[in-house]
């Protein structure tokens, strides 16, 4: 007569964890090779500067903001051309550090480009760029003939 084992849910999950652990490290492993070789050239893949940016509306004006913290207000360059606004900069790496070994790098460094079509109905005369706190904002004041008006509904 065959005996029954008791079921221990704890030293079930233990081994679904350990096989899961190691499937895990092996396809880290697969994937990033050995850490200490390729460090520096995978980790340069993720270094392309890309500015987040944020593009808002009010009754007046278009607004971007654009972050670039870390980056020198000397360094940055706002044109406009045609229709096109273009932002480009670049953020230089700190100081080398020569007693510290780096492990990690995410934070990117170098030039960036970035050109946004803008509306027609924008004074070109009238745009002005202010940074603060890492944030470059440029505001586009639109022409009076483009900005919303109430018109009053008459009973007829």
């Amino acid at each position: 007569m065959a005996k029954l084992a008791q079921w221990k849910p704890t030293i079930e999950l233990e081994r679904w964890f350990d096989r899961f652990d190691r499937s895990l490290e092996k396809l880290l492993s697969d994937f990033l090779g050995d850490l200490d070789r390729n460090f520096w050239s995978w980790s340069r893949k993720l270094e392309r500067l890309t500015p987040a940016i944020e593009i808002t509306e009010t009754s007046d004006s278009y607004i971007v903001q654009v972050e670039v913290p870390g980056v020198k207000v000397e360094d940055i360059e706002v044109t406009l051309q045609d229709d096109i606004l273009t932002i480009k900069g670049k953020r230089e790496r700190s100081e080398e550090r020569k007693d510290e070994i780096v492990h990690w790098v995410e934070r990117a460094y170098g030039e960036f480009s970035r050109s946004i079509r803008i509306p027609s109905d924008v004074k070109i005369d009238e745009v002005e760029a202010t940074y603060k706190d890492g944030i470059l904002k440029v505001r586009l004041p639109r022409t009076e003939e483009s900005k919303p008006r109430r018109i009053e509904v008459k009973v007829a």
